[in-house]
């Protein structure tokens, strides 16, 4: 019984006092003065040379974290993001990680004023060709000497816009980094495990992210090479707003021109219906006119469709005066020969009234000779043509018919030849 409480007298004896201990890691935490700093900038910075590169060959390592896209002009073919890169390298004058005295510091801050930034410039902007610069931010300095600089800003840059499947449309945009001064023997980019980050972007009303890419080239200039890394972002639009304001309102006025040759002609309204129409498409036309792109380069499937759409508005309305024109046509003019048969074979298509498309029709006969007698008149219409016969008038509504469907059949086919080419565009 003596040894063992002996062995548990000596075990407590043996375990360090856990008060001293903190007060110890306490003691070394509170090491850190502004003085001692003072000290180690004077150490670091005393023959510290900005204008000298940190090494014969400087790899910068490079990311972009992307806080949302600002605005993605088609008409201007460009691209406005809000974003900051991350550039990071080993600078080895500035590491103090073997000086004893300053251990317990592990970072320190400083601006471009005091340290070797590279010079690099965002090539394919379109309203800043200057260098990423930010005088006041602060630049942070590791104790081994990694050197990591964030600048931000908004970034215009040059996005070529196609504009073919729009508004089902996909662009891809890009912002381009180029090293200026140093030559890629010298200075080179590369990338950082995690190129694109977006744990803080924000989703743009019209643009909907779908991916990204990045990579690495060598560009040249005249006879130097230069170091250049690409960040390739694909955007979406959002076409909820293009269907409800554009595509709807179009098939509807566009369905609008078919009924033009349901009017009878003697409504006296068929011609005025149908300029009405036109008018109509064309107000419709201007309105959404700033909405589609005008770039040259590309042409907009949606502005060929509304093209055709107002090709047949106004076809329309040359058809209309036709059959105006053929209803009021004096019915002592004898309808010739050729006009009667195309009439009777267009009857028999469309299946106009008594006509059927399988068969001749047995019941529309008129007898000439009863037609006459009953009118007591010298108006003989269907003299000299047997005893089967068709007026003006009834041209003219076999003409209304016949248009009403090669119409109907016409926008129906140009429509799902829309949609179709629409869809494959935007899987593709």
């Amino acid at each position: 019984m003596g040894i063992h409480f002996m062995w548990i007298y000596f075990s407590f004896l043996m375990v360090p006092p856990v008060a001293p201990l903190a007060s110890l890691i306490s003691t070394v935490n509170s090491l850190y003065t502004s003085t001692r700093e003072d000290s180690l900038r004077t150490d670091l910075f005393g023959s510290y040379q900005k204008n000298s590169r940190p090494a014969p060959l400087v790899d910068i390592r490079c990311n972009i974290k992307l806080l949302s896209i600002k605005d993605l002009n088609t008409r201007e073919q460009s691209m406005s993001s809000v974003a900051y890169f991350t550039f990071t390298w080993n600078d080895t004058r500035l590491d103090w990680s073997g000086n004893v005295l300053y251990t317990d510091i592990e970072e320190i801050y400083s601006t471009e004023s005091e340290l070797f930034v590279p010079p690099i410039v965002v090539e394919n902007s379109v309203s800043n060709l200057g260098l990423l610069s930010d005088k006041t931010l602060p630049i942070q300095i590791a104790q081994n000497g990694k050197i990591t600089w964030s600048p931000g800003n908004i970034f215009d840059t040059a996005c070529n816009i196609d504009s073919t499947f729009y508004p089902f449309d996909e662009q891809m945009c890009s912002i381009t980094l180029t090293t200026r001064g140093y030559k890629s023997h010298q200075l080179t980019l590369s990338l950082e495990e995690v190129p694109l980050i977006l744990s803080a972007y924000q989703e743009n009303g019209e643009w909907t992210y779908l991916r990204s890419s990045a990579s690495t080239a060598v560009v040249a200039r005249g006879t130097d090479y230069y170091s250049q890394v690409n960040f390739d972002l694909t955007f979406q639009r959002r076409n909820t707003f293009h269907l409800l304001s554009t595509i709807l309102p179009m098939f509807f006025l566009v369905s609008l021109t078919c009924l033009v040759f349901k009017i009878p002609v003697d409504a006296g309204e068929k011609l005025g219906y149908c300029l009405t129409v036109l008018l109509a498409f064309a107000v419709y036309l201007t309105l959404i006119s700033d909405n589609i792109p005008t770039t040259s380069t590309n042409t907009s499937y949606l502005s060929v469709f509304l093209n055709l759409m107002l090709a047949f508005g106004v076809m329309s309305c040359f058809l209309t005066i036709l059959v105006i024109n053929t209803h009021f046509k004096p019915e002592e003019e004898e309808i010739p020969k050729s006009v009667e048969s195309i009439a009777n074979c267009i009857a028999k298509m469309v299946c106009w009234r008594q006509y059927s498309c399988c068969r001749r029709p047995n019941n529309f006969t008129v007898d000439v000779l009863s037609l006459s007698e009953k009118n007591n008149s010298e108006n003989t219409i269907g003299k000299g043509r047997g005893n089967r016969y068709l007026t003006w008038q009834d041209v003219a509504k076999i003409l209304d018919a016949l248009f009403f469907w090669v119409y109907v059949w016409l926008i129906v086919a140009m429509t799902i030849l829309f949609t179709i080419t629409m869809a494959v565009g935007n899987k593709g």
